[in-house]
């Protein structure tokens, strides 16, 4: 009797309340409740309302989250016989979902947020939150996007020590963006930029990104940083193989209309014993959001970053030179400030005006293998700029969006691999995009022509005189030719559960500022064109499935050719133009919360590449015809166990491999891996939540490489403890 007694009371003590959506006030059903570190959870009713019964006293952080929204925490206490009540209002991150129904009755806000992209490229699309950031321990932007469909992460010793590629497209590689701010120079940034810091990665796989910068068709990704309802610190510290330290405080909150957040953190590791692989870099970042009225908000931001890498010696068949050269980073130094404005006259209209700076100082040193002369280069560069977009709800069923990009960079003395003549330009872009709604079926379209003038612009000459650059004569005062791309794509819902989507670009590439061939000129513009077309369906409530067929066409392709120019200890990379393509299929599943317990995903990219040979298109092996993740996610009564693995096919590359002169290209044997991460962990606590946890990196000890020379440096543990309060 006095255990039913105590059940009974029990059951009469919980936390109960209703979420809705923080912008239109709209009551959300299916929302998911949990509370952390337990097994207690439910999902809200379809007007919103919801009760979890049966808690202990206490004080516990109740998670909200669902699909197109922020997960937000609140702290909630539970008194004896008594049930709390709760408020919770969810952001959208970038859609309003008007049921459960998560496929067939999609409408996509774009009065809200303007630089979403249309809706026929949201399938291929990949949203990487700070949930599962933290499950798989990544530290870095590059980490987090480790398992996305199609990615394929080149890590080497280099000055750019990882790029991110899907689906083969490279030079350029793509671009990146903060909170839809778009970043024109940021190759040196993206394995710096602290995981902490994120509280979602946006990846656009089929690289056609139109509303974000000058994107365009060699894509897209967008970091959106981290927000705050509500007031929280954490404090991170982490430990591992190589005498890595990973150490992170963040704090944020909201008082009345203005909500912040700040982070601090430092990361270090020695490498292993005599790879000259150490590198230590300190970050800092900062955001304030502030709406003085409904219709206005003004969001301003601060990331810096300083410290010190040095470029990891390479192995065979890496040339002598990568893999004897004693060279860092004495300084990596960046400042970026962004401004943006949001006025919304109406449900009808909208405008966002975003302004930036970004200035960037690394200091490169080098040690000359011969000679033992000690080289130092400044590689500093700046831009700023100004983005604005307007929205028009011409009718209930036609949202039309249009705006100019005006954008200053200066390199005063060159960049990269080497230095020299000033380069000077300025760029302006304009866009259109526009979305007719025809009830099930969904049209929309988008334009974006783009402009360079050439202040000055000297090829990016190198140190000395080298007898190849000796006609070379700077451009001044002059416009380079426009470049134009277009877009056109549509999605059709069948029924509430199933859509078929269908998006396809085209447009001029130019090469990226500096470049030269090997005839020591400009490489030629790149015409692009991909194609996607698919079909997804919802898998109960939070899963889905989605099949999409691919193809990526490019016309005298922006290609490295294998080839380098050094003079003085500085070495310069060749490309060239050549016809290539890419076709092939992606599937990907995202299985709902099982059982309150588990949620798993699997992707599988197979690919088939062709590229140009003496007129005639033939398979490459450059590029791996299969990339493969999966991942199980575990979590109850406060454990969690989390594992994740990606199979990479057989590629090769002659990127860093010596040549001999007169003789056919010798190619590197790559890829060909499978790679097994591990994490788990136990939280506790109420009021302040703590959460222990051990991660394994390459599990299996696999020595893999991804460029020639540049092995994995193999299995790795980390013990860190991650606190709440």
């Amino acid at each position: 009797m006095l255990s039913q007694s105590v059940f009974a009371q029990d059951m009469q003590q919980g936390i109960q309340g209703k979420v809705r959506d923080r912008e239109t006030l709209k009551y959300l059903g299916s929302a998911n409740l949990t509370i952390a570190g337990t097994s207690y959870g439910t999902s809200s009713k379809p007007d919103g309302s919801f009760k979890i019964a049966g808690i202990p006293e206490g004080k516990y952080m109740l998670e909200a989250s669902m699909v197109g929204y922020h997960t937000v925490s609140h702290v909630v206490e539970v008194n004896k016989n008594t049930f709390s009540n709760i408020q919770i209002n969810l952001k959208p991150e970038v859609i309003l979902i008007d049921s459960v129904d998560i496929l067939g009755r999609k409408k996509y806000n774009y009065t809200y947020v303007l630089t979403l992209e249309s809706g026929s490229l949201q399938p291929v699309i990949s949203m990487v939150s700070r949930q599962k950031i933290e499950k798989q321990g990544a530290i870095s932007l590059i980490d987090a996007m480790k398992y996305v469909p199609g990615a394929l992460t080149e890590t080497r010793g280099r000055k750019v020590k990882q790029f991110f590629s899907v689906r083969g497209q490279r030079y350029p590689y793509p671009d990146y963006a903060i909170n839809g701010i778009w970043q024109r120079e940021f190759y040196e940034m993206p394995y710096f930029i602290s995981a902490s810091d994120i509280e979602e990665v946006e990846i656009i796989r089929s690289s056609a990104a139109f509303l974000t910068g000058l994107s365009g068709l060699a894509g897209i990704i967008n970091i959106k940083t981290r927000e705050y309802d509500q007031s929280e610190t954490s404090a991170e510290l982490e430990y591992g193989t190589f005498n890595t330290l990973h150490s992170h405080v963040s704090h944020g909150g909201m008082h009345k209309n203005i909500s912040y957040a700040a982070g601090l953190g430092y990361d270090k590791t020695d490498g292993p014993d005599q790879k000259n692989a150490a590198e230590g870099i300190g970050n800092i970042y900062c955001r304030l959001n502030w709406e003085p009225v409904k219709e206005l908000d003004i969001s301003a931001g601060l990331y810096y970053l300083d410290g010190k890498r040095e470029l990891a010696l390479a192995e065979k068949p890496a040339g002598k030179r990568f893999r004897e050269e004693i060279s860092s980073f004495d300084q990596i130094r960046s400042t970026l400030l962004n401004l943006k404005v949001n006025y919304r006259s109406g449900e009808k209209a909208s405008t966002e005006v975003q302004v930036f700076y970004t200035n960037r100082k690394p200091i490169f040193k080098w040690e000359d293998i011969n000679t033992n002369e000690i080289f130092e280069t400044s590689e500093k560069d700046h831009e700023w700029g100004v983005n604005l977009i307007q929205a028009l709800n011409l009718s209930q069923k036609n949202t039309l969006r249009f705006g100019g990009l005006y954008n200053h960079w200066i390199a005063p003395d060159g960049k990269r691999f080497y230095v020299g003549k000033l380069c000077d330009l300025e760029t302006v872009s304009g866009v259109v995009a526009d979305e007719h709604d025809f009830g099930s079926f969904v049209l929309d379209g988008a334009i974006r022509w783009t402009r360079t003038y050439m202040n000055e612009y000297g090829a990016f000459n190198i140190n000395g005189s080298g007898t190849g650059f000796s006609g070379v004569t700077p451009v001044v005062d002059e416009w380079q030719p426009a470049n134009l791309q277009v877009a056109l794509g549509f999605r059709w819902n069948l029924s509430k559960t199933l859509m078929v989507f269908y998006h396809s670009a085209t447009g001029k590439i130019k090469p990226r500022e500096g470049s030269l061939d090997e005839n020591l000129n400009e490489p030629g513009n790149e015409t692009r064109t991909k194609f996607d077309l698919g079909i997804q369906t919802a898998w109960k409530q939070t899963g889905k499935i989605t099949l999409t067929g691919f193809l990526v066409n490019q016309k005298d392709a922006i290609v490295y050719s294998g080839n380098t120019y050094e003079q003085n200890g500085l070495v310069m990379e060749l490309y060239k133009n050549r016809d290539e393509d890419h076709f092939g299929v992606e599937v990907e599943a995202l299985s709902p919360r099982l059982m309150n317990s588990f949620s798993a995903f699997i992707n599988l990219t197979a690919m088939r590449s062709g590229t140009e040979e003496n007129g005639l298109m033939k398979r490459s092996k450059e590029f791996p015809e299969i990339i493969t993740n999966g991942g199980i996610l575990f979590e109850r009564s406060g454990i969690d166990f989390n594992l994740f693995w990606k199979y990479v096919g057989k590629f090769e590359n002659s990127r860093f491999v010596r040549q001999i002169q007169g003789e056919p290209t010798i190619y590197a044997p790559l890829g060909d891996y499978v790679v097994i991460d591990m994490s788990g962990g136990y939280s506790f606590g109420k009021t302040i939540t703590a959460r222990v946890y051990l991660r394994i990196q390459n599990l299996t000890d696999i020595r893999y490489s991804t460029v020639a020379g540049y092995p994995d440096f193999g299995r790795r543990f980390s013990l860190g403890l991650r606190i709440n309060f």
